[in-house]
């Protein structure tokens, strides 16, 4: 049992949405990290039910999305990917000298990016996708 009232699948899922509105509200570093510890976390109280064939988990974490976000995780934690390429993050502010090449921020506190191989992933659109890609998850196993 849990030393937290986090107990199921389902509550770490709630957390992970927690987290996620908290980062919409305050794009602020300790929230992306927050969310993509919580997001990726979902998977371990998943795996304690039984209730999801493991291959169902293992299929799941095939996906860009899912190893992106455990990427992050990991790389947060533990500063550096030893068993995979290390990623790259970037964070690029809301002023024209300070924007990468093709893109023009007019206002605002600027974006973060996750950059894997040729692509370039928005932070934000990747929570976004995370939290949908459990959503169905859960659906698709009854959870």
């Amino acid at each position: 049992m849990s030393v937290f009232d986090l107990k199921t699948p389902r509550d770490m899922l709630d957390k992970a949405k927690r987290e996620h509105a908290r980062l919409v509200a305050d794009f602020h570093m300790d929230h992306v990290f927050n969310f993509f510890i919580t997001v990726n976390h979902v998977r371990d109280y998943v795996e304690k039910t039984g209730e999801v064939p493991q291959k169902a988990l293992d299929d799941l974490y095939t996906e860009s999305v899912m190893k992106d976000c455990r990427d992050i995780c990991d790389k947060a934690k533990h500063f550096t990917l030893t068993k995979r390429p290390d990623l790259l993050t970037n964070k690029w502010n809301g002023a024209l000298g300070e924007a990468p090449l093709n893109v023009m921020p007019l206002a605002g506190e600027g974006e973060w990016q996750l950059w894997r191989g040729d692509r370039v992933i928005s932070i934000g659109s990747l929570a976004v996708q995370a939290l949908a890609r459990w959503s169905q998850f859960f659906e698709d196993n009854g959870l």
